[in-house]
């Protein structure tokens, strides 16, 4: 997987019946796309006072979380990697847990950023006065998917490795965060709804 690569080659990719693009790297492609409606929504909104540096944010985040798709991806191929070593290997055990440990990383960080991007989409939805509101509530709803999605695969990575679970309740409480941001996102659609 790369980030440069075409939509539809993608979305081929991920139905395969290969691990080369996993949910982690789905929930960081769904990340930037909910950045990119940030991005989006900010620029197209006069009646935002910040909508450049709320763009140029969104942009950032939203080439975080492309590099995050390619670290997930890479983070699982180790996992598989070490899985494929003989069982009769003595150093197996340790070099699964260890990439594992690797592979909890990634989503970690994705949970955090897609946090970010749901709060930002909520407060973009609760300041503008236009039919972009639909395209904020859209991007905040994403990203608390994509947050949610992501804690869940810290939880497993770390669970499965049989580590403790501290990071997994760092990407929960992320990704409560980014249920909150999505909530308010929503109501602002009640709040302007006739």
């Amino acid at each position: 997987m790369t980030f440069d690569q075409p939509l539809r080659e993608f979305l081929d990719e991920v139905a395969e019946p290969t691990p080369s693009v996993t949910g982690g790297g789905v929930n960081a492609v769904t990340s930037a796309a909910a950045a990119g409606l940030v991005a989006m929504t900010a620029r197209l909104s006069p009646d935002l006072d910040d909508s450049d540096a709320l763009a140029a944010r969104a942009e950032r985040l939203r080439e975080r979380a492309g590099e995050l798709a390619v670290a997930d991806s890479e983070s699982y191929a180790a996992v598989l990697a070490a899985g494929r070593r003989d069982r009769q290997d003595a150093d197996r055990a340790a070099a699964l847990c260890d990439a594992l440990a690797e592979a909890a990383e990634p989503p970690l960080r994705l949970a955090l950023l897609a946090s970010d991007i749901a709060e930002m989409a909520a407060d973009i939805a609760t300041r503008i006065a236009s039919a972009l509101r639909g395209d904020a509530v859209t991007a905040a709803t994403l990203a608390h998917g994509a947050s949610r999605a992501a804690a869940a695969l810290v939880r497993v990575n770390l669970a499965s490795a049989g580590l403790p679970l501290d990071r997994a309740h760092e990407a929960a409480a992320a990704a409560d965060s980014a249920e909150r941001s999505a909530h308010t996102a929503l109501a602002s659609v009640n709040a302007h709804a006739g």
